[in-house]
């Protein structure tokens, strides 16, 4: 083992702020963090979702949790097993934070704030003499050898190190630094990448003129949206351009991918999840002397936002005359989406470094000195405490590669 061993880690996100937890706190002796950070301060993504209540991670059984991963379940059950949701608790648990689960499952600090986290996140990460931030530093190349160039102060700064690890983020909420910029010179490194895609995002829907003067911002819950492959239940927003919310976000990759196969794709509505067909026909089979509007809100309870929506699909004069065409539409209320909003908004991204040019530590295959970490993996995962996690596990598990060649048993 080498006396002095140099980490550069670049991205001042949740991912890269822990790579430098972890390692300040590995036992390797002589260890040197340096982290890079863009933008004029750490955690700024972290900060702006958890403004109004992190959701730190998610309560479920491993299984469940892993299948929130799509196509790389398998992957994750194995980086969970690794680093657990409860292993993330133990550790915010360690900084002071206590954490409560909520109804939904998810888990969340006590304090309810991501900067009280941040906070003593960095406190504890600026204790350590070996720690080492510069902020404003953009990675603008990567060298042949391997060296990275950043831009700072209008000049360019090249670090060396023993190992890197890149956590610089996906292609959204550009204002916060994750800007998805590297993907034009990561290759460099012997790793492919996938184009970047909105995911966790809203869609644009043609309302009608009728629909936006009425409706200008609502939200509309306790239902389940399905398409053809996917369903989530909890609630939507809807807008004056289409709709957001997490059970939107929750099926947002299979929405987004039938619109660039076929240019179209239907978000479907259940607006009364817990009554089965025959019992929405019952209800409205009640005799009344009641308009259709009131009859929705006597019977069913649904709202002017709930109703509204449901009359941008319903044939009115047919359902006066038709229950089971009425409750087949409120059971199944199919809305067309057009297009997914900018990237930009989105809440996170799908695409970035593929796992197949990576090894099961997340380095490079061609060049193990450089490990892959968070959100500029192409993994997709809903809201919910999901993300975060996998930035987490994934942070972890390169940690966990480079303790071992430096001989710390893992």
């Amino acid at each position: 083992m080498s006396n002095q061993v140099i980490v550069a880690i670049v991205g001042g996100g949740p991912a890269g702020l822990f790579c430098a937890y972890e390692l300040l706190n590995s036992g390797i002796e002589g260890i040197e963090v340096h982290l890079y950070e863009q933008t004029g301060g750490v955690g700024k993504k972290f900060l702006v979702a958890g403004n109004s209540g992190l959701n730190l991670t998610h309560s479920e059984e491993l299984d469940k949790f892993a299948k929130k991963y799509f196509k790389d379940e398998e992957r994750f059950t194995s980086l969970l097993k690794d680093f657990s949701a409860s292993d993330l608790v133990s550790w915010a648990n360690s900084l002071g934070t206590e954490t409560f689960v909520g109804t939904s499952g998810r888990v969340f600090p006590k304090k309810m704030k991501a900067a009280d986290i941040l906070h003593q996140w960095m406190n504890t990460l600026k204790s350590h003499e070996n720690f080492h931030l510069h902020l404003k530093h953009s990675l603008t190349n990567i060298t042949p050898d391997g060296d990275l160039i950043f831009k700072h102060d209008h000049s360019d700064k090249a670090q060396k190190a023993d190992y890197y690890i890149l956590a610089m983020g996906g292609g959204s909420w550009t204002k916060t630094g994750s800007d998805g910029l590297w993907m034009d010179y990561i290759e460099a490194l012997g790793v492919t990448t996938a184009p970047l895609k909105a995911m966790n995002c809203g869609f644009e829907i043609d309302w009608s003129k009728h629909f936006q003067e009425k409706v200008d911002r609502g939200f509309v819950k306790n239902i389940v949206v399905f398409n053809e492959t996917q369903s989530a239940r909890g609630e939507i927003m809807l807008t004056p351009y289409g709709v957001e919310g997490g059970a939107v976000y929750a099926i947002s990759n299979g929405l987004r991918d039938e619109l660039e196969k076929t240019q179209s794709a239907y978000l479907h509505i259940d607006f009364k999840p817990d009554l089965r067909i025959e019992e929405v026909i019952e209800k409205l089979s009640k005799r009344s002397k009641d308009s259709l509007t009131n009859r929705l809100r006597k019977q069913l309870g649904l709202d002017k936002i709930a109703t509204s929506l449901l009359y941008e699909v319903l044939d009115r004069s047919r359902a006066q005359e038709n229950i089971e065409y009425l409750a087949m539409t409120i059971k199944d209320c199919p809305i067309e989406v057009r297009r997914t909003r900018p990237i930009e908004e989105a809440i996170s991204t799908s695409g970035g470094v593929c796992f197949e040019t990576l090894n099961d530590d997340l380095s490079a295959i061609k060049n193990n000195q450089y490990y892959f970490v968070g959100e500029m993996l192409d993994f997709e995962a809903p809201t919910g405490g999901y993300l975060l996690q996998g930035c987490f596990s994934t942070a972890y598990r390169a940690v966990k590669s480079i303790k071992k060649k430096e001989g710390i048993d893992v």
